[in-house]
């Protein structure tokens, strides 16, 4: 039996505003991230993340909603 090999894990986090322009940055950002990780942009895994980033950022966009008086942008 061998044992698992090591997996890493990164994360990066940012807060951008909830526009369209925020979901576009988000992507290219997770994006640029992956290439300073040695990720190519062409990749299957960098295209597959620009995707999920392009659709979890949209979403939030479209239903995402924080009550009054609760963000930490004032």
């Amino acid at each position: 039996m061998t044992a698992p090999s090591p997996v890493t894990v990164r994360t990066i986090t940012q807060r951008l505003s909830s526009t369209p322009r925020g979901a576009r940055l988000a992507r290219r950002l997770a994006v640029a991230q992956m290439e300073s990780w040695g990720i190519p942009y062409t990749s299957g895994p960098a295209e597959a993340v620009a995707l999920i980033v392009a659709e979890l950022a949209a979403n939030a966009v479209t239903h995402g909603r924080v009550p009054a008086g609760t963000s930490p942008y004032g």
